[in-house]
Parts: C-alpha cells; structure tokens; sequence
C-alpha cells in the first residue's frame, strides 16, 4: 500500500490520517502535515497504516512535544505492540477510534 497522510480539520482538533507504511520516507510528510493545521489537538489515526517503523515513531514524538495535545488512534495489534514496546504509548493516549480520541 502506498503512503499517504491526509488532514481532516474539525472543530475541536486536526485528524491525521496516515495509510500505507509510516517510515523513513514519509516520517517528514506526516510531521509537516501534522503540524501545519496548527490546531491545540492533534489526533493521529493510525488505522489504515501498515508498518511503523522509528523514523515514523520519532515524527509522532516530535508532534507530541510540539502541539499542545496529541492523541494516537490505533487498533492494530502489531502498531499497538510497537506503541508500547517504544513507550510512546505512555507519552501519548491510545484510543480506538477517533470519536473517543476527540
């Protein structure tokens, strides 16, 4: 699946959607799409992503310390096992879905 990361704008926060795999040759594109909506929120949905690699990881954690709030969605249990083998999981919440993320 190709790589494509995609920003939905709602009232209370920004949704970045990220399909394909999140690595080294995305991790710049997701970051700069995650933070240009400049929202206090940042909901990241990980549900259509595939592989998750460090580069991808770093970039979330790069979004994490910069916007005010940021939360995960996942339900993938190989993403989910990456999540909190690396601990980002305690750094940022993980929700199943974007409802619960908001």
């Amino acid at each position: 699946m190709d790589f494509a990361v995609t920003v939905e704008t709602l009232d209370d926060c920004a949704v970045v959607r990220v399909s394909g795999d999140l690595d080294m040759s995305g991790a710049a594109a997701f970051e700069e799409a995650a933070l240009a909506g400049s929202r206090a929120h940042v909901v990241v949905d990980l549900g259509a992503c595939t592989f998750l690699d460090s580069s991808g990881l770093r970039a979330i954690a790069s979004v994490a310390r910069s916007a005010e709030r940021v939360s995960i969605v996942a339900t993938d249990p190989g993403i989910l096992r990456v999540l909190e083998i690396t601990a980002l999981d305690d750094m940022v919440p993980i929700h199943p879905s974007v409802e619960s993320a908001r």
